[in-house]
């Protein structure tokens, strides 16, 4: 997987967050959370994945980088 998305509450707790493995789980999941957006993360060339610093919010990308 190249992305991983990660539903985030403002003022959530880490225990809050959802992760999802796919691109249209993601964006479906912002538009039924409004209030929440949904980070994207990137998979490094080592192990784990880091932000992009980059996310949906109501369904929309919103590009910060």
């Amino acid at each position: 997987m190249e992305f991983i998305y990660l539903l985030v509450y403002d003022g959530g707790e880490w225990e809050d967050i959802t992760i999802f493995l796919s691109k249209e789980d993601g964006i479906n999941e912002s538009l039924k959370n409004p209030k929440g957006r949904v980070e994207v993360f990137s998979k490094t060339d080592k192990s784990g994945y880091s932000p992009t610093y980059n996310y949906y919010k109501n369904g929309v990308y919103i590009q910060k980088s």
